[in-house]
């Protein structure tokens, strides 16, 4: 295990998101990319564990457990870990849906075979990513993935925003991003420092606009290997 046990990386201002926004409901479609060509030539797929960080209401790990996978979220929101139970139950989907923080996990070492996160660590500044992704490397298993979608710098933060440290920033307002939480952004020439503990790297970049293109995002899209 690491040593980060007395350390926090949710911030409680997730669970107002929660509560008060619908936020997405279908997956992420660089997901289901990333899982078809590493997943979907195995032949049982209730083998595969894959477990995906700030799982929030839960429309990646309703895309998992559809297909077949052995699947497991942790969320630091019981707002959200409760809807996304609820959404499963009603479909009569299966998944292992725990509250908890992610910089510090009670999973064994070597238990997953992936590890996913959609737009999680992104709201983490960076030492604690650093935790974090010792973390997800401490319960994959040799060889076992990673994928994880974030927001690079040049994604466009809003009209106003409280800066936190370089790249980090809170208390955003204007943009898709605005909201009074955490919000990290990824300089591409830091990719690899920040993933560095894995033995393969690879990324693709996303670009897109919206609000009538007043607004700029791009994400990079990250697969790495224990």
């Amino acid at each position: 295990m690491t040593d980060n046990k007395q350390k926090m990386a949710w911030d409680p201002e997730w669970e107002n998101i929660h509560i008060k926004e619908e936020l997405g409901k279908y997956p992420s479609e660089n997901l289901i990319r990333f899982i078809a060509a590493n997943y979907y030539k195995v032949k049982n797929r209730k083998e595969i564990k894959i477990l995906e960080f700030g799982c929030g209401k839960g429309p990646q790990i309703w895309y998992l457990a559809r297909e077949g996978f052995d699947v497991y979220g942790i969320d630091g929101s019981k707002t959200a870990i409760t809807l996304a139970k609820k959404r499963l139950s009603e479909e009569n989907l299966d998944a292992n849906l725990i509250v908890g923080d992610i910089i510090s996990t009670k999973f064994p070492n070597d238990y997953f075979d992936c590890v996913v996160d959609i737009e999680c660590l992104v709201c983490n500044d960076w030492n604690s990513t650093v935790e974090i992704i010792k973390e997800i490397i401490r319960i994959l298993k040799p060889e076992g993935s990673f994928f994880s979608q974030t927001f690079s710098d040049k994604t466009s933060i809003g009209e106003k925003f409280t800066k936190v440290e370089e790249n980090t920033y809170k208390e955003i307002i204007g943009s898709s991003l605005g909201r009074k939480r955490l919000l990290r952004l990824l300089p591409e020439k830091d990719l690899y420092k920040l993933y560095s503990g894995f033995s393969k790297i690879f990324y693709d970049k996303l670009f897109y606009t919206y609000q009538n293109m007043k607004y700029e995002s791009e994400e990079l899209l990250i697969s790495c290997y224990k």
